[in-house]
């Protein structure tokens, strides 16, 4: 095999460890980050107000927020209502609720300690808060 194939392969390899590692990662947080967009909200939000304030910070994909939005609300993170709408189909405004908010404070809180621990391993400090 030539070296530049090795390479290339190599290159494939790579690219695919690091699209897994970042597909993990969001999988971790997304929950965390939708519960934080929703709490930050002065008002209830719809899914695609939510997507848009997600894009302004992540490049994720706007159909993977609903799943969770819908996991949230079924464990009483979230609640929401249902409004009718001039320009289509009924949409589902969320707001954090009161267990949300506990809960938030808790996931915010185990997201710092890891985010100090991982940094520690990694030699990077506690510059990037």
């Amino acid at each position: 095999m030539s070296k530049e194939k090795s390479d290339l392969q190599e290159d494939d390899m790579l690219e695919q460890q690091v699209k897994k590692f970042q597909k993990e990662l969001n999988s971790g947080t997304v929950s965390l980050m939708l519960l934080s967009v929703i709490g930050q909200s002065a008002s209830p939000m719809y899914g695609y107000e939510i997507s848009k304030a997600l894009q302004q910070s992540n490049d994720g994909k706007q159909g993977a927020i609903y799943p969770v939005l819908r996991n949230l609300h079924s464990k009483g993170l979230l609640d929401c209502e249902v409004k009718l709408s001039e320009s289509g189909p009924p949409r589902k405004y969320f707001s954090i609720s009161p267990l949300g908010k506990r809960v938030l404070e808790q996931w915010v809180s185990t997201w710092r300690a890891t985010q100090h621990q991982v940094n520690n391993i990694l030699g990077l400090g506690d510059n990037n808060e």
